[in-house]
């Protein structure tokens, strides 16, 4: 049995992977730079950095789930994440904030899913052995 199969595909999903944590998060950050908000509503101070990790996870988690096709499972994850800011929603600039980088962060990790999943099943899937 040949190992380059097996390395191609481990080597496909790391660059998908990758790009959708890694590529989504700039995307993200670019977009919300680009509404020039500033959201300085908390007098609670968070973990510095907390924000671009929960968004890594979070798209990473997405990633997976949609390769799995568990599409229904990805309403977790929002719900999850809405609770934890739960209070700080009801402040209406902070609730658009965040819906629009969390909307944003599930739409590229969804794309990207249904794009890889879409090379997977027309290019990669006939390369390998059966």
């Amino acid at each position: 049995m040949s190992w380059v199969p097996l390395l191609l595909l481990c080597g496909y999903y790391i660059c998908v992977y990758f790009i959708a944590i890694v590529v989504g998060g700039l995307f993200v950050e670019l977009f919300l730079k680009s509404l020039r908000i500033s959201l300085e509503t908390s007098s609670e101070k968070g973990l510095p950095g907390a924000g671009k990790i929960i968004g890594m996870l979070e798209r990473g988690i997405i990633l997976t789930l949609g390769l799995l096709g568990e599409f229904g499972a990805i309403s977790f994850v929002f719900v999850a994440k809405s609770m934890a800011r739960f209070k700080q929603l009801e402040e209406r600039q902070f609730a658009e904030y965040y819906l629009i980088g969390t909307l944003l962060s599930f739409f590229f990790a969804l794309i990207i899913s249904l794009v890889a999943q879409g090379i997977y099943l027309s290019l990669l899937l006939p390369l390998l052995p059966e």
